[in-house]
């Protein structure tokens, strides 16, 4: 399945990339089987629900998804472009990139590699690279104004996140 890519519907960014935030994407497709810690690959399911949903493609930069033992990080949406959610305010949204965790995190506990495969491979390099403090790395329920929100899940612990991203910032 082939998931096309309509450039001309996406916003373009025009400021810095200031911020980072974290989602897990139940909060935008409902996928069922990603509710359920489930071997069966979700990306295709989630091709579909963009597909469906007559979208230009999937609204995140980045999705983490676990593929047999381990988690595998694919890009999405280019930098360049917005990604566009209605529930977080416009000046913090038009400066962020928006990261996906592939599945629900309100029914599953995320595991220590998924934390250390985020933070590592890619986490510490936009830091780098877009000069972002971990300061401003935020889950999407905190820059949310839907006070019900609890997306990237229950279960994802921030601090614990932070902190393994500081193991790996290079000073």
């Amino acid at each position: 399945m082939k998931l096309p890519l309509r450039p001309s519907l996406l916003k373009i960014r025009h400021t810095k990339i200031k911020y980072i935030i974290i989602h897990h994407s139940i909060c935008q497709y409902n996928i069922p089987e990603a509710k359920i810690d489930n071997p069966k690959f979700q990306i295709p399911s989630l091709i579909s629900s963009v597909l469906e949903k007559k979208q230009p493609d999937i609204n995140y930069h980045f999705v983490i998804e676990k593929i047999k033992d381990d988690y595998h990080i694919i890009t999405y949406r280019p930098f360049v472009y917005i990604c566009e959610f209605d529930d977080i305010d416009k000046n913090i949204n038009n400066d962020a990139l928006h990261i996906a965790l592939l599945g629900s995190y309100n029914f599953k506990i995320p595991e220590e590699r998924l934390y250390n495969i985020l933070a590592y491979r890619l986490l510490t390099p936009l830091i780098s690279n877009f000069k972002i403090s971990p300061n401003k790395i935020y889950f999407h329920r905190e820059v949310s104004n839907n006070k019900e929100e609890s997306c990237p899940g229950n279960f994802v612990n921030k601090e614990k996140l932070i902190s393994v991203i500081r193991r790996f910032i290079v000073k």
